[in-house]
């Protein structure tokens, strides 16, 4: 519950207006650039375009003074999972849990199991993966407020 959920997760989220204060945020590098001392991408200032970092520091997403996004850098909060849950719930009234069954996890929305059909599977091997899916469902397939 104190992991952060996954850059594609926090992507989603900041689409859907998630603002709340993070202690944790990524980076995603939009271009690739050379670090101009070593003329390669494992300097200091070189990175590969689509490379992505977590790092430690306050962020909240769309805040001038933390989120520096620019034509370089896609920037965005990197919420737990609990936190994530808590937002969902305040904001938008959508509560999940995650229960253990048979030794795997099932995803929960409002009391309701989430069945996912096609590729997606009911059941996980672990709870960050359980919560991971029903929070991606609830940002992709429920109408949120």
């Amino acid at each position: 519950m104190n992991n952060p959920v996954s850059f594609e997760i926090s992507k989603l989220l900041k689409e859907k207006g998630f603002d709340e204060p993070t202690n944790r945020y990524y980076e995603n590098a939009l271009t690739s650039r050379k670090d101009p001392e070593t003329n390669d991408f494992k300097g200091s200032f070189g990175w590969r375009k689509d490379e992505t970092n977590l790092q430690s520091g306050y962020f909240k997403n769309n805040y001038d003074m933390a989120d520096l996004s620019s034509k370089n850098w896609y920037m965005c909060s990197a919420p737990t999972i609990a936190e994530v849950i808590m937002w969902l719930y305040e904001t938008h009234e959508i509560w999940i849990s995650v229960d253990r069954h048979f030794d795997k996890f099932i995803s929960k929305n409002n009391g309701v199991l989430i069945t996912f059909y096609g590729n997606r599977k009911s059941y996980f091997d672990t709870p960050t993966e359980a919560y991971e899916a029903a929070i991606e469902y609830c940002l992709t397939k429920i109408k949120l407020k």
